[in-house]
């Protein structure tokens, strides 16, 4: 399912963070970098990170292994910083 969202935080040296939910502050789920795609315009090393604030658009996905993460972001595109 498409969702978008706004990034609550994301910690570039961990490499994960949260997506609030239509900018839900008690609604977000989980992001991990390797969900984001790659966007050479802005990732030109690499490495795929997000900003607190931005706009992105996700594919909300079930996390059936997880008991604390039950849905998670995936193949993330930032829309606007």
């Amino acid at each position: 399912m498409k969702r978008q969202g706004i990034v609550k935080w994301y910690k570039e040296d961990k490499g994960y963070g949260r997506i609030m939910l239509d900018g839900e502050d008690e609604n977000h789920v989980f992001v991990h970098f390797s969900s984001i795609l790659p966007d050479t315009s802005r990732f030109s090393d690499g490495f795929r990170f997000l900003k607190q604030g931005q706009k992105v658009s996700f594919e909300l996905v079930e996390n059936p292994s997880s008991t604390d993460q039950r849905q998670v972001a995936e193949n993330v595109i930032i829309i606007s910083d």
